[in-house]
């Protein structure tokens, strides 16, 4: 004759003390309440599935109530009697609500900051920045707090169109790669299925590239106006002696307004660009005239200990803005059709290849553009160093001689 178990109480269950060893306190059906040596109360459920006997946890007492303790009792059994194993059930749930979890944890935010802070320091300060400022003002808005991989093509297009409307097409064309770029990264770390990114054809949606040329002056007057006027400018110093060093090294407009005294080697006469200030992230030389270091000397008695070379006028220890060269440039005079600063370059070029007896490699070289074949670009810090010294030697007499 089968034993019949009296159904427990909220009293029983209430008073019932630790003893020296766990004990149970049956309910019928397969519960019972295991009461621990410790005083812990907790529900369990014994059933047997495929003739095994198998045990449930159900959760603590009081928590979980002897009312409760039987309402899921019985969906259980429910589930057993369809040949549902609720073990397998509640693994299965614990199993989706964990990966619900870590997809939730993977938003493209989260991913998106994590791959930029990776790749920092293998890309240029300037890189950085803009990839950084694109996320957060048109990305993260919209995208940044989705899961990685309930983004879409269409939520990208969104937001090639929006910034579109603004008419910022290399902005867009900037902010579409760094989303792309986030894209395979997390692909490549396990955080993402796929890059959406790769269904757009981005020229659809932002239009052709149209080839950006740099507004210069390459007509002896013309440079010979451009630099009284740099002699002549009234306002901020530092700016004035930042335009003129532009003009005797024609780098870029980032590499003088982050320029630091340990980059400058008095005694060699060189300017030795770290590779993560390089758009190329190589390590790039600048040799220096006596134009230049006595330039130079000037400066340092104006900025004195400050880490850059060209301080701004608001702060010693961060470098002047690009607004303020090219505001300098626009109070001069000149126009946005008529001249920027990174116009030097190309004002470098056209005469250097007009005019002087160097090569083509040379020349392309000290504007640090990639030149020769797959084997020549395997980069040489010093590559044709000697005729550079000799090529910027030239350009600066010829800048002193066309003022005089």
């Amino acid at each position: 004759m089968a034993r019949i178990t009296t159904p427990l109480t909220d009293t029983k269950i209430k008073t019932s003390k630790a003893k020296e060893k766990d004990y149970k306190l049956s309910d019928g059906g397969g519960l019972y309440l295991l009461v621990t040596k410790a005083g812990g109360k907790h529900w369990k459920l014994k059933y047997r599935f495929n003739n095994k006997e198998k045990k449930l946890s159900l959760g603590a007492y009081p928590s979980i109530s002897l009312s409760k303790a039987r309402e899921l009792r019985e969906h259980y059994k429910s589930q057993i009697a369809t040949n549902i194993d609720p073990n397998e059930v509640l693994k299965s749930q614990k199993t989706t609500k964990e990966q619900e979890e870590i997809k939730n944890q993977n938003t493209f935010q989260k991913i998106a900051l994590k791959r930029l802070a990776q790749i920092e320091s293998d890309i240029s300060e300037s890189h950085y920045k803009r990839s950084y400022n694109g996320l957060v003002n048109d990305v993260f808005p919209i995208i940044g707090n989705k899961p990685i991989d309930n983004v879409v093509a269409e939520d990208i297009i969104y937001i090639l169109q929006v910034m579109m409307k603004r008419g910022v097409r290399n902005s867009a064309k900037q902010v579409y790669h760094a989303i792309s770029k986030t894209f395979k990264w997390a692909v490549a770390n396990a955080k993402a299925k796929r890059n959406p990114a790769a269904d757009i054809e981005v020229s659809e949606i932002i239009g052709k590239s149209n080839e950006k040329h740099y507004p210069t002056i390459t007509d002896d007057m013309g440079i010979r106006n451009l630099l009284i006027s740099i002699n002549e400018y009234t306002g901020e110093y530092s700016t004035r002696q930042a335009l003129k060093m532009m003009a005797y090294t024609f780098v870029r407009t980032i590499n003088i307004r982050y320029l630091e005294w340990k980059e400058i080697d008095f005694e060699t006469k060189l300017w030795t660009i770290p590779e993560h200030k390089m758009k190329d992230r190589k390590e790039f030389i600048v040799p220096l005239t006596n134009t230049v270091i006595n330039l130079l000397k000037d400066m340092k008695l104006y900025s004195g200990t400050a880490k850059y070379v060209f301080p701004s006028v608001k702060s010693q220890t961060t470098p002047m803005s690009d607004g303020a060269l090219l505001g300098a440039v626009r109070r001069m005079g000149y126009s946005k059709n008529e001249f920027t600063p990174h116009g030097f370059r190309a004002m470098f070029s056209t005469i250097a290849h007009q005019k002087s007896k160097f090569n083509f490699d040379v020349i392309e070289t000290q504007l640090a553009h990639s030149v020769g074949n797959s084997v020549s670009k395997a980069y040489n810090r010093a590559k044709y160093l000697d005729e550079r010294v000799e090529l910027m030697q030239w350009w600066s007499d010829y800048l002193d001689n066309i003022q005089q």
